[in-house]
């Protein structure tokens, strides 16, 4: 990606090409590899800040196993125009493991990159007590 993110519209596409494909294919090698070793990841259904990539990949291993079938769908990439800095819109699905329990929800992932091209502050952004209330049923 170049210096400024919005300046080429193509790299960010195939950069949240990138993204959404790896999650897709819960692939959390693949996942993990578009992280620094550095990574700072917020997430809410972790209830704290974790760091580095293994916390990224077993993010994404814990997440197949929950929802076996889950998917998202990309709705919308924004980039922004001073920084190496990306926001993707997404809609989740998932079957919950072992039952007939649909999930449903939006959410954002907010994406720092840095000039090696990869996420360094990764913040997903959704409400997580609407998904627990689902996942409960």
């Amino acid at each position: 990606m170049p210096a400024v993110a919005a300046t080429d519209i193509d790299a960010v596409e195939a950069f949240c090409a990138r993204w959404e494909k790896a999650w897709n294919g819960h692939d959390a090698d693949a996942v993990a590899a578009m992280c620094a070793d550095d990574l700072v990841y917020d997430e809410p259904a972790l209830r704290q800040t974790a760091h580095g990539r293994d916390s990224i990949r077993d993010f994404v291993a814990n997440m197949v196993r929950n929802f076996p079938d889950y998917s998202f769908t990309r709705v919308g990439n924004y980039a922004d125009t001073t920084r190496r800095a990306l926001v993707v819109a997404w809609h989740f699905t998932g079957t919950v493991a072992g039952t007939d329990r649909r999930v449903e929800f939006h959410g954002d992932d907010r994406l720092e990159v840095g000039e090696d091209g990869l996420i360094h502050a990764y913040r997903c952004l959704y409400d997580n007590k609407f998904v627990e209330r689902q996942v409960r049923g």
